[in-house]
């Protein structure tokens, strides 16, 4: 069985997550869907627990999730991973909007939503076969930086799973005894703040899951 391990890092510093260290869907929701592929799936979210490399050291790909502030943690963890030849994959807002720059510690870059481009790369990924017609992702090849075209967002959320919080890494009481656990209910704003990454990355129109 394959398996897949995806990594929510730790800022350096303080950041909007530090008072309530809840943990990010993205990487739950994924693993969710590798999970039902039938791929083993691990999930650290270091700022409730720490990596395991043994774990990682096990694994046939690495995905790594970044904000802006877990950006510097995100790399190190990434050339990290890349000197015991494991092949690395990042998502998230800050590697969407500066793909070079994650290129340079990265194998691929997904940007935007994950979910049914990842699903596309891991058909490619099973059968050797080629990347170029992948929306939404970015890689690496003889040197060089590829970057193929996006595509439309998700309209209907509800066929996006659940969140498994039970592939978490750790003590799931940790996340489960918390006084708030996070869910999902829309993407997508119908402002464009200059300072917010959830326009570019989600779209100027809610879409919302249904109740």
């Amino acid at each position: 069985m394959a398996k897949i391990v995806f990594i929510e890092p730790k800022s350096p510093n303080l950041h909007i997550f530090s008072l309530f260290k809840l943990p990010r869907l993205g990487i739950f929701i994924l693993g969710s869907l590798m999970k039902k592929r039938g791929w083993d799936v691990d999930i650290f979210v270091e700022d409730i627990e720490n990596i395991q490399w043994n774990s990682i050291k096990s694994a046939d790909m690495i995905g790594i999730s970044t904000i802006t502030s877990t950006a510097p943690r995100a790399y190190m963890i990434a050339d990290k991973a890349r000197e015991y030849n494991l092949p690395v994959m990042m998502g998230g807002p800050h590697v969407s909007f500066l793909t070079d720059e994650a290129l340079e510690h990265a194998d691929f870059v997904i940007r935007g939503e994950g979910e049914e481009a990842l699903m596309k790369f891991i058909d490619a990924w099973e059968n050797h076969g080629d990347y170029s017609g992948i929306p939404n992702l970015s890689y690496k090849m003889n040197g060089s930086h590829f970057h193929n075209p996006g595509m439309v967002l998700c309209q209907n959320l509800d066929s996006i799973p659940f969140p498994d919080f039970s592939l978490f890494r750790g003590n799931t009481n940790i996340i489960s005894k918390k006084r708030a656990v996070p869910i999902q209910t829309s993407r997508g704003c119908p402002y464009n703040c200059s300072f917010c990454s959830v326009t570019p990355m989600f779209g100027r129109k809610y879409r919302f899951r249904s109740t």
